[in-house]
């Protein structure tokens, strides 16, 4: 598949994740074989507003690419201003964040709320696309509810506008994260329209990005899957290659990239608001090891990095010591 110039094979794609796919996550997981990210998801209102905090998401970095800027609301003027603000920060191209359940955004017409105005969805992509003179990609969901599976009008409607790329999370709007994912949307899709199609939604394992690309799929998109697991990009490569699992990574793989990572989300949000962000982390790289639970509530008093990096540090050499003995 190509998105303007850029020629991608099956790609592995880290899926945009508020408060989680900021630069250090996306060089962590690109470093370990994700071949597209995301940024977090912008407000085009706060960022043609200049919000100190919405400018900052859209920072991009030269050794991420190929990276796209992912932008969502529904006013036509403020998507278009957003687009040329976006990239002038030099990304591969933008997205448009057309599937976000939550209902703040949603019910306000953003977000997966296009999905129940589709020529309000249409006029949005249309603006962003006069915005830009990079490429356009668009991530959405379903429907709003199973009573409302509109995506097949949606991918014809984004084929015929010169949309690149469609990533399509395969749920419904109702459902948020609960269910099960639909996958048997996706080989109906490309039976309608030819444009590249990333499967997103219940993908955490190497199977499920095969199973994805079994349908058809031009390429798979990883979310909670990769906070999880940030491995999982090269680890699927592997699999797809080889037909085979590599071995699970050791203890102290997990804790020296914990505290790399923590030390870049502090480093990029500031140390007090960083560490408290952080804590979601905790559970993801220490799953599995013994007292994990006792480690991870001490970890959680601490509201500097020092102090946390000490405590892990710690916590290897006793385990070290533990398994020798």
């Amino acid at each position: 598949m190509n998105i303007g110039n850029i020629k991608l094979d099956k790609p592995l794609a880290l899926a945009p994740m508020e408060d989680v796919s900021d630069i250090p996550f996306r060089a962590i997981c690109k470093e370990r074989g994700a071949d597209l990210v995301y940024t977090e998801f912008t407000n085009c209102e706060a960022l043609i507003r200049n919000v100190k905090r919405s400018v900052a998401k859209i920072k991009v970095t030269a050794a991420e690419r190929p990276v796209a800027i992912q932008l969502y609301g529904s006013n036509g003027e403020s998507l278009e201003r957003a687009a040329t603000i976006a990239e002038e920060q030099g990304p591969d191209f933008i997205d448009i964040n057309c599937g976000c359940w939550v209902k703040k955004v949603a019910n306000r017409g953003d977000g997966a709320g296009l999905l129940r105005d589709l020529k309000r969805f249409e006029a949005v992509v249309q603006s962003v696309i006069r915005g830009t003179s990079l490429p356009v990609t668009v991530k959405t969901r379903l429907g709003w509810d199973t009573d409302d599976i509109v995506i097949l009008e949606v991918a014809r409607m984004l084929e015929a506008n010169g949309v690149h790329a469609l990533t399509l999370h395969c749920r419904t709007r109702k459902q948020g994260y609960t269910g099960d994912a639909d996958w048997t949307w996706l080989p109906r899709i490309k039976e309608v329209s030819d444009i590249p199609l990333i499967a997103n939604g219940d993908i955490v394992t190497p199977q499920d990005v095969k199973s994805v690309l079994d349908l058809g799929c031009d390429g798979a998109m990883i979310g909670r899957g990769a906070i999880a697991n940030p491995w999982i990009f090269e680890e699927t490569k592997a699999y797809l290659e080889t037909g085979e699992m590599p071995s699970e990574r050791s203890m102290e793989d997990r804790i020296n990239l914990c505290i790399r990572h923590l030390k870049g989300h502090a480093e990029s949000r500031g140390e007090g608001r960083g560490v408290t962000s952080f804590r979601k982390f905790y559970s993801h790289y220490l799953r599995g090891m013994r007292d994990s639970s006792a480690l991870r509530i001490g970890l959680m008093a601490f509201t500097e990095v020092e102090p946390i990096e000490e405590r892990l540090r710690e916590y290897l050499a006793s385990q070290s010591l533990f398994a020798s003995a």
